[in-house]
């Protein structure tokens, strides 16, 4: 099976977690700054499957867009850009 991979975006650093292949934990992987984010996954997607990118979205406590939606906005499109095969939800 394929892993699924989680992104806790921020402007200053990506955190990265991954599943087990079978799905059932999670662990957390690395952190990463956003411009070496699609050399670290290019590296990364060499070696292991990567079913889809999950990319969480804070809100504030009134359920509002937090300040930095329109960066995860951005980094959502840029991996359906530079990966095109691996759904990001």
């Amino acid at each position: 099976m394929s892993r699924i991979m989680a992104f806790d975006y921020g402007t200053k650093r990506i955190g990265i977690a991954v599943t087990d292949p079978l799905q059932l934990i999670a662990t957390g992987l690395d952190t990463v700054h956003p411009q070496d984010i699609l050399a670290f996954l290019s590296k990364y997607l060499q070696t292991e499957a990567v079913e889809c990118f999950v990319v969480g979205e804070p809100k504030r406590m009134d359920g509002s867009a937090s300040q930095v939606e329109p960066h995860i906005k951005g980094f959502i499109n840029l991996l359906k850009k530079n990966f095109p095969n691996i759904p990001a939800e």
